[in-house]
């Protein structure tokens, strides 16, 4: 993972990439905004989109009322675990 810099120019905040092996900084100076946007592209894997009202109807279609609540369960314990990580 590369190293950053943040860089302060009349008030204005820019991040720089540092080549710590041979002391010397590349030559793009970005934004945070772009920092943030270049990070991303480097670590995200996959995008996830989902509809929660096709969710409800796909868990309503599942015609045990025990593996419908077993599966609401779930749901709500993946959606605890997103929100402590945030």
């Amino acid at each position: 993972m590369p190293i950053y810099h943040k860089i302060t120019i009349n008030g204005k905040v820019f991040f720089r990439e540092f080549d710590s092996t041979r002391g010397y900084y590349e030559n793009e100076m970005l934004t945070e905004a772009e920092l943030i946007e270049q990070l991303l592209g480097e670590v995200v894997e996959s995008e996830i989109e989902i509809d929660e009202s096709e969710v409800e109807r796909a868990i309503y279609s599942i015609p045990s009322p025990f593996q419908r609540e077993m599966v609401q369960k779930y749901i709500n314990y993946l959606e605890a675990v997103v929100e402590s990580l945030e």
